[in-house]
């Protein structure tokens, strides 16, 4: 029996994290489309206290563990993705690489303490309602400013790559572009039907979970 040569072994874990941030992004999208939350333009940030004694909903960790697999996963597929086809189109990939790589380092910083507040054993000191309020909406303003921060920069670095590609590999372009439009055409429903405003952000997330898994594919070709 053939022993696997540690080159194998590697690209079997490259191909791992592929898999595994492809699951972190369909995870994420089947989260929405399965609670199907509330969401208006004025809906984000709380205007009351929830009677839940916890501060973090089940949601907010679900979705938070899944950004959280998605990122960590695919930060190491987008750097040898850029190192082994860097002679493509050095510029453009670059600038992708560096955009995915902040993007993925924001949403990382971004959720994990969500999870760290979700797994606290201990129990939170009681404040007054208003002050928790503030806090509250604080809290959801920067978690919302930062969110917003690192998909537009993953947006911005997967078209860099559906220009790359275009010619070479066009579904992985139509998918890009589908993706963007889909998300682009999500917001406008936020107003005229929010469901249909989370089916959309749903299929755009589904339509990237594809990207990890082209990328890998294209690198050890």
């Amino acid at each position: 029996m053939k022993k696997a040569s540690s080159s194998d072994i590697f690209k079997n874990g490259f191909w791992a994290l592929g898999i595994l941030a492809t699951v972190g992004l369909l995870g994420y999208g089947l989260t929405y489309i399965i609670v199907m939350p509330k969401v208006s333009p004025d809906g984000f940030v709380p205007k009351m206290i929830s009677s839940s004694s916890s501060p973090i909903s089940s949601f907010s960790a679900t979705l938070a563990a899944f950004v959280l697999l998605y990122a960590f996963a695919f930060l190491p597929v987008t750097v040898i993705f850029t190192v082994k086809k860097y002679n493509t189109n050095p510029f453009a990939l670059v600038l992708a690489g560096c955009l995915i790589g902040i993007s993925l380092v924001i949403e990382i910083i971004n959720n994990l303490p969500i999870i760290a507040a979700w797994v606290y054993p201990g129990s939170f000191v009681s404040i007054p309602s208003d002050t928790l309020l503030y806090l509250r909406q604080v809290e959801t303003v920067k978690f919302l400013a930062y969110d917003v921060a690192g998909f537009t920069l993953a947006y911005m670095a997967f078209f860099c790559y559906a220009i790359v590609y275009f010619r070479t590999y066009r579904l992985l372009s139509y998918t890009i572009i589908g993706s963007i439009v889909a998300f682009i055409a999500n917001i406008p429903f936020l107003w005229l039907a929010p469901n249909m405003a989370i089916i959309l952000m749903a299929l755009s997330i589904f339509a990237f979970a594809s990207v990890p898994i082209f990328l890998v594919r294209i690198s050890v070709e």
